[in-house]
């Protein structure tokens, strides 16, 4: 078995839940023994919350609900429906009928073994009944071959513990789920202390896991005539979801003033109608694909604030919106979205002539003073002063973020929400946009533009986003869009070749070679830049001329761009980078792979820099200076100063001229070469790459197989949230 599928098996960063739920379960142990008298008369199997059995349950739960936290969901729901037959099986020598949501729970907790077993290979499986369920004959070797499995995997001391530790979780979930239906599960979780029922949460404790002290909370849903269901959070989440929820609802309720606003002629119903909602609501939501032209509809609103401060200020005060005057914010989940949003809001400002100084748009981290501790400065106690917070990107706001922006939001403020829901959702947990947009409550209060601007009615890359958007995606419409149109293009590349690509060192064939190569010489224009200024350093004493040739620079690498499905493997972004880093030694002479930094090296900041004012998504290029010692320095766009390689940590930081799709939210180019292949399976669906494909502005070309490709379009992404049960509870 090959070392890093071993590993891969493993899921070790479910590790903690488990450890977590040890000491939960040993100090609650702990706290009975020290206060409560025991009584004689009691059986310790009857009356006791804390039978074997019950502690099984909950163990697999909070590592199950962490593991789906892991992967973006925030509850884990249990259904039950009315007569069900369960699967006939066999596990072992014993005869077992398990029902679907039972199956689900074990398949769930085996996982990494399952994932090991079907690793060794079939040989395992040899002996079994190949018309039995897949799962139970998985759950047979598991439980039957336990010491083969191990002896048989790459595995250290602690993996094969953690392993061992998952091998009695399984086999106590097991032993307490057979023989039993959901209704009895739902009993014994309803007397355990350590789970919260929603409907007894009081007003009181709602808002504290401190003093709820129990780490999972749970709901239960029945209907008559149809199925019964339980979902589950880690308390914290719900606590996120909860409040959002109802934050929501209360700034929904409260009344605004209107803004006077002078609709131009060219707008379009639906912008016209979006204008109507924020200006009448004190939260909304716009959404809509690239080009739709959400940013010129708030812009609308932006003018019509700019009109009613100069009314109080005087027809002749120059207007700058800031802090002072407690106007307007701008923010986005990234540097670089704020960046986009900033500079899409004031090209339209000056559109429509005008004269406004827009405050410089931040991350929502900024904008609502998180830092090191991860807690926001700006909360309910502590409001934000704006009388206008405008957010875009908002599919990348996961439930915690979210929830942290709402509630700093003071009240008689507009709250706007723009994004397109079709996109990515969050990198963290939850689908915050999505989910609201689907909500119907939430319905009056969100309008979806879907007249493009930047893509006209023929436009190739109009039509790509839209077919993959489609519910049911017609592959035959794609595949004839792709040969016909001279914007787009797909190149096959080739996954048989013998060799492998492991820590990013080998490539597997001539043809994918030759297709690299392709993609590299798209930056040439970006290195003759660079040439130049290798020739002519940058002058440290003239900032700004220093800026002029960042942002020079800037226009020429945005023509295009490499966006990859993931990190690993031949099509990922660390081999990809690797390789052009290569070319550019080359092609400049520099000294190969001595050194990280090198002159015109284009970088991304991978983590927030508080410090050095740098923030998740910024770019920037790494460029000698004229001073004697050639010192190199990194230069970003709208910073008139150099920042010294070496207070950069280059674990923060990564080679850009690939970056994953999800890194590529916010930002737009000319042409993006878009790669990945069947390596990248879990990673792929439809609104990955249409995130991908809607980045560009004028080409796209795919470099991938067919099979994943039409795999990726026809994949759309279903994450488990809750936030649309907490809407139904208000």
């Amino acid at each position: 078995m090959n070392n890093n599928n071993s590993r891969a098996a493993l899921s070790l960063q479910e590790s903690w839940a488990s450890n977590l739920s040890d000491y939960l379960l040993l100090r609650r142990q702990q706290t009975q023994s020290a206060y409560q008298v025991p009584d004689n008369n009691t059986s310790s199997d009857n009356g006791q919350v804390d039978r074997a059995q019950d502690k099984a349950l909950f163990s697999a739960l909070l590592i199950m609900l962490t593991t789906h936290l892991e992967q973006g969901h925030t509850v884990l729901t249990v259904e039950e429906a009315k007569n069900e037959i369960p699967v006939q099986g066999h596990i072992g020598d014993e005869s077992v009928a398990l029902y679907a949501w039972q199956l689900q729970l074990l398949e769930m907790l085996a996982t990494p073994l399952l994932a090991l077993v079907e690793a060794q290979g079939q040989h395992l499986i040899a002996g079994e009944n190949a018309m039995e369920p897949s799962l139970f004959n998985l759950l047979s070797i598991v439980f039957a071959q336990k010491h083969q499995l191990w002896s048989q995997s790459v595995l250290t001391n602690y993996e094969r513990e953690l392993l061992t530790k998952r091998f009695d979780a399984i086999t106590a979930l097991y032993q307490r789920l057979k023989n039993t239906d959901l209704e009895a599960v739902m009993e014994s979780i309803s007397e355990y202390d350590l789970f919260s029922n929603v409907l007894h949460l009081s007003e009181d404790n709602e808002n504290s896991l401190s003093k709820n002290n129990k780490p999972i909370t749970y709901q239960i849903k029945k209907e008559k005539n149809r199925s019964t269901s339980i979902t589950f959070w880690l308390h914290r989440t719900w606590q996120a979801e909860f409040s959002l929820a109802k934050r929501i609802h209360t700034i929904m309720s409260q009344q605004i003033k209107l803004l006077t606003i002078a609709m131009p002629e060219n707008l379009e119903d639906q912008q016209i109608a979006a204008i109507n909602v924020a200006n009448h609501n004190a939260f909304s939501i716009i959404t809509g694909g690239p080009g739709t032209g959400k940013t010129y509809t708030v812009a609308q609103l932006v003018i019509a604030l700019q009109h009613a401060t100069q009314s109080r200020k005087g027809e002749d005060a120059p207007i700058k919106f800031s802090s002072d005057s407690a106007s307007l914010a701008l923010a986005a989940p990234t540097g670089k979205a704020a960046q986009r949003m900033q500079e899409s809001l004031q090209a339209a400002l000056d559109a429509a002539n005008v004269d406004m100084q827009l405050e410089e748009a931040k991350t929502i981290h900024r904008l609502l003073g998180i830092g090191r501790t991860g807690r926001p400065r700006y909360d309910a106690d502590n409001p934000l002063g704006e009388d206008i917070i405008i957010v875009d990107e908002a599919s990348m706001l996961g439930v915690e973020m979210a929830n942290y922006l709402v509630s700093a939001v003071k009240k008689g403020a507009r709250l706007i929400l723009l994004g397109d829901a079709n996109q990515l959702a969050a990198v963290d947990a939850g689908a915050v946009l999505a989910d609201l947009c689907r909500i119907s409550q939430l319905q009056p209060i969100h309008v979806e533009l879907t007249e493009s601007r930047r893509f006209s009615k023929d436009s190739g890359i109009g039509k790509l986003a839209q077919q993959i958007n489609k519910a049911n995606t017609d592959t035959q419409a794609i595949w004839q869009l792709l040969k016909q149109d001279e914007a787009l293009s797909f190149s096959s590349i080739n996954t048989q070749a013998a060799g492998t690509v492991e820590d990013d060192q080998t490539i597997n064939s001539l043809s994918n070679l030759k297709l690299l190569k392709e993609i590299t010489l798209r930056y040439q224009n970006f290195l003759n830049d660079i040439k130049k200024l290798s020739k002519i350093p940058i002058e440290k004493s003239m900032p700004e001329q220093t800026q002029s040739i960042v942002t020079s620079l800037m226009k020429t690498f945005n023509q295009f761009r490499i966006l990859t499905a993931g990190h690993n493997g031949e099509w990922g972004d660390h081999y990809i980078n690797n390789y052009l880093t290569q070319w550019h030694l080359t092609e400049l002479k520099l000294p190969l792979g001595q050194n990280t930094w090198f002159h015109g090296r284009p970088v991304m900041v991978l983590q927030n820099n508080y410090e050095l004012g740098l923030f998740n998504g910024d770019i920037g290029f790494c460029l000698q200076t004229s001073d004697d010692s050639g010192q190199l320095e990194v230069f970003f766009e709208n910073k008139a100063q150099g920042i010294a390689v070496n207070l950069l940590n280059e674990e923060l930081v990564a080679t850009a001229y690939a970056m994953t799709i999800h890194k590529s939210q916010g930002s737009e180019f000319d042409h993006v070469a878009i790669t990945f292949d069947s390596s990248h399976s879990r990673l792929l669906s439809k609104e990955l790459i249409y995130t991908a494909v809607t980045r560009a502005k004028k080409q796209v070309s795919i470099y991938s197989t067919k099979l994943a490709f039409e795999k990726a379009v026809q994949t759309p992404t279903q994450r488990h949230t809750g936030l649309a049960l907490q809407f139904e509870a208000l």
